[in-house]
């Protein structure tokens, strides 16, 4: 089984900045909502925030970055699956063990959040935030295939990008049916069945392809 760690505890000062992070993002979340992204100022955000304009843009370089914080947090989310597998677990069983979990656990990272749809719905429907979003997927792409090429060596690089662009492919449109569906009124809780085995059938197409193009620890 691959070797884990607990994480030390954070120190105050740590604490403190994760606290202000936290505080920043929620009042920019709430005004975007309703406000409108671009009807809304880091000025604003920072006196909804109680802090200086410097602080926000020392957490979040641009307002851009504001808006898509929630879902910055889960960014190497995959990349923790690949490397912390238990041993005799594909790179493929890890991804969807992690992405079931979370579809359990109605978390937004599974698209099943249903107070996060409003912000969803705002970042696909605004061409900026749509436009950053690419950029941090690809981002995540590239993180998810330079972790499965420790494995495989400059011999599997090519397709470890492949896998990688299908795999998140895959759990992004997944996210996306989900918030779709809780959009137009359904509940988490009758959502999930559906939810599920669309889940166990994209990555049941995985499957086909890429079974056994990856070394299992």
């Amino acid at each position: 089984m691959a070797e884990t760690t607990t994480p030390a505890p954070l120190g105050l000062r740590e604490r403190k900045r994760r606290e202000t992070r936290i505080a920043i993002s929620r009042a920019a979340t709430r005004l975007f909502l309703r406000d409108g992204f671009h009807n809304v100022s880091v000025g604003e955000v920072a006196k909804a925030a109680d802090v200086s304009k410097v602080t926000v843009f020392n957490y979040f370089p641009t307002k851009e970055d504001l808006a898509l914080a929630p879902m910055a947090e889960h960014t190497r989310d995959e990349v923790r699956a690949v490397r912390e597998r238990p041993a005799g677990t594909s790179p493929l069983d890890a991804l969807r063990d992690a992405f079931l979990h979370d579809l359990a656990a109605h978390a937004p990272q599974a698209g099943m959040f249903e107070p996060a749809a409003p912000l969803v719905r705002m970042i696909l429907t605004t061409p900026a935030l749509s436009a950053r979003l690419l950029a941090v997927e690809a981002d995540r792409e590239q993180a998810l295939a330079d972790a499965l090429s420790e494995e495989t060596g400059e011999r599997g690089a090519f397709e470890a990008r492949v896998f990688a662009a299908a795999a998140l492919g895959v759990r992004r449109t997944l996210i996306a049916e989900n918030y779709r569906r809780l959009a137009e009124g359904t509940s988490p809780s009758s959502l999930y069945p559906d939810a599920l085995a669309r889940a166990e059938r994209a990555f049941g197409l995985l499957e086909s392809g890429f079974g056994g193009a990856f070394p299992v620890r």
